[in-house]
């Protein structure tokens, strides 16, 4: 069995079930040790299914959750209700695996949303009212194709890890306050299967696809976002950019390369070598960006920018980890966009991971 189909299986355990469920109980119906369903637990909570655990007792799940996978718009939810009734009045062979196939997926929707995906063929047949033809759920207007297709190529998935530098588009994204859909890969599994090696053949995170566009890469993600959402203004005006692209491009570039190879690495290149990096020193890249941010709120002008959120998420992460030693320009700086909500909400997200073992 795929974790894909474990993870729903354990939500659809836990949604028939009255009251907490047992770890060991959950476990058993796997057929799965109760490490691994520690660690499932930890991922279903990682993209947003809200699973409490009291401690003696077992875990509860919120009423009408359901897994991202299972997050259908009213259009697609119409056009598999639509498919089964045929199916299923065709009365062939796949009449009755259609029949069966419908009361699983409405049992991993909420409510309201089981009782749509049902509503066609009760229409149709015990309500004796006249069912809904296939013209009037792919014509023109609100049920339309067009609609449709601008609700799957508007979606946004975002592929991650809670120990990566996923975080700074995590901290993007709930900047921006858009819709988007987590997926959580593995270290050395997921991250390195096919499926996803397709989007980034380097197989690391983050990376997003927006529709049919893929961007991969920290700092270039920050950067198209804020292009895609505009109405969020995390981007200044094209004549006020040069410095928003020249710090959020120096602390993808100088800074984080001068960082890896004296905090990673452990290397120490001589004056010689300072030249030939495209970095240079790493007292130089300090002392540069020390200059830039002291005294400032933000880095790019009057207004929070993605550059902030790029520069900072590095600053802080090194000022913690003690990879950039501490200065009273950068603690002063990060001070204030450590405030933010946004930046505040990825923080829990992930303490709540790493307690979860992730």
């Amino acid at each position: 069995m795929s974790r894909k189909t474990r993870l729903q299986d354990i939500v659809r355990v836990m949604r028939r079930h009255e009251g907490p469920v047992n770890g060991t109980t959950l476990a058993e119906t796997q057929g799965i040790s109760l490490r691994t369903l520690y660690q499932d637990i930890a991922v279903l909570k990682a993209v947003g299914v809200d699973i409490e655990h009291v401690p003696g007792t077992g875990y509860t799940l919120a009423p009408g959750v359901l897994l991202p996978a299972l997050m259908l718009t009213d259009e697609q939810l119409d056009a598999l209700a639509l498919g089964l009734v045929k199916v299923e009045d065709a009365a062939g062979p796949l009449a009755a695996p259609a029949a069966q196939l419908r009361d699983k997926v409405a049992d991993a929707l909420p409510d309201e949303q089981a009782e749509r995906l049902t509503g066609l063929k009760l229409a149709g047949s015990d309500q004796g009212v006249v069912e809904q033809d296939a013209a009037s759920l792919v014509s023109e207007g609100p049920w339309g194709s067009d609609r449709r297709e601008e609700a799957a190529t508007d979606e946004l998935i975002f592929y991650t890890h809670p120990l990566s530098r996923g975080s700074i588009v995590h901290w993007m994204l709930e900047e921006l306050g858009v819709a988007y859909r987590m997926v959580v890969l593995d270290y050395g599994t997921s991250m390195k299967a096919p499926n996803y090696l397709a989007i980034n053949p380097m197989g690391k995170v983050p990376a997003i696809r927006h529709g049919d566009v893929v961007v991969t890469e920290t700092a270039a993600i920050c950067a198209y976002l804020a292009d895609a959402f505009p109405q969020a203004g995390l981007a200044p005006p094209l004549a006020l950019r040069g410095d928003y692209y020249r710090w959020l491009f120096f602390a993808a570039g100088p800074l984080e390369t001068a960082v890896s190879l004296k905090g990673l690495l452990g290397v120490y290149p001589d004056e010689r070598q300072h030249m030939q990096l495209g970095c240079g020193s790493l007292q130089a890249v300090l002392d540069t960006l020390a200059g830039a941010v002291a005294g400032k709120r933000y880095i790019a002008g009057d207004a929070f920018s993605a550059a902030d959120i790029y520069v900072g998420a590095h600053l802080s992460w090194g000022l913690q980890f003690g990879s950039i030693p501490w200065r009273p320009e950068f603690e002063a700086y990060c001070a204030g966009l450590n405030e933010r909500p946004a930046r505040q909400r990825c923080e829990a997200f992930l303490q709540q991971a790493m307690a979860q073992g992730a």
